[in-house]
């Protein structure tokens, strides 16, 4: 565990430091929904973060902010309901921005109030279907762009050994998806409330409780048990949200090493 996450460490440091050379970074996919994952929609639009992954270890990590475009046939869908209660489901590229939160660890998938109201939406969630990947916009300056094999291998091969590690059913998978909606659910900054237990009642996490596996669901009370003990009492950690991201990236950290491990790398 300690190798696993000095491991981790040593991947954000040196991704950061080739950051500043611009450079194209990774192509990145993103972990297959169980059931569509609602978005958090205000005047300033509607957001939801998205666990992702790194599909190249060789490139280096992206900056916060770095926009991606899906691949042409990546299966994300936008569905929600209108003003009178009619269902939609549309192809998510045209309508959603993609962008860092994270490093490699999360995406935040985003629609701007003008799109929404357009769209005459109520409400709106994503769903992300298996094997979805998505490549960095380029840069016009960018000194080291992606070549169409090196897309060809993160988007093919590399991705569908990725499946195993992230779209199907498993602990690390499932406690990934089920923490990511925890944070999704938690506000930003500290509210004493957050860690009262009350976010097991949110209605996404009470139904993607009883579709994962539950070893996954052991993983995430403890992750969520932990986050207690360091926002309440150690106080090592400012909020919940904060708290629960950083378990998380810890969490796909570790399970990316083990698929790069299998892809080959070093």
């Amino acid at each position: 565990m300690n190798r696993i996450i000095a491991l981790a460490g040593a991947v954000l440091i040196t991704g950061l430091a080739a950051g500043s050379a611009h450079a194209n970074p990774q192509v990145l996919g993103i972990v297959a929904s169980l059931e569509p994952q609602p978005m958090t929609c205000d005047a300033s639009g509607c957001r939801v973060e998205l666990t992702s992954f790194c599909l190249e270890q060789e490139r280096h990590n992206p900056l916060p902010g770095q926009v991606y475009l899906p691949m042409q046939d990546a299966d994300i869908r936008l569905v929600g309901t209108l003003a009178d209660g009619t269902s939609v489901s549309l192809p998510a590229a045209p309508y959603l921005n993609f962008t860092t939160a994270r490093g490699f660890t999360a995406l935040q998938a985003s629609i701007d109030p003008a799109t929404y109201e357009k769209l005459g939406l109520a409400s709106a969630a994503i769903v992300v279907g298996q094997q979805v990947s998505l490549i960095p916009q380029d840069e016009a300056t960018d000194p080291q762009p992606h070549v169409a094999e090196e897309i060809a291998l993160a988007t093919g091969p590399n991705r569908l050994t990725a499946e195993q590690f992230y779209d199907d059913h498993s602990a690390n998978s499932d406690a990934l998806r089920l923490s990511n909606a925890m944070i999704n659910a938690l506000p930003v900054g500290y509210h004493r409330e957050d860690s009262d237990g009350r976010i097991w009642n949110a209605p996404q996490v009470v139904s993607l409780s009883t579709k994962v596996d539950p070893a996954g669901l052991a993983e995430t009370a403890k992750m969520h048990a932990d986050c207690q003990m360091k926002v309440d009492v150690t106080h090592h950690v400012d909020s919940m949200r904060a708290c629960m991201q950083e378990s998380h990236d810890i969490l796909s950290l570790r399970q990316n090493i083990d698929l790069w491990e299998a892809i080959g790398g070093s």
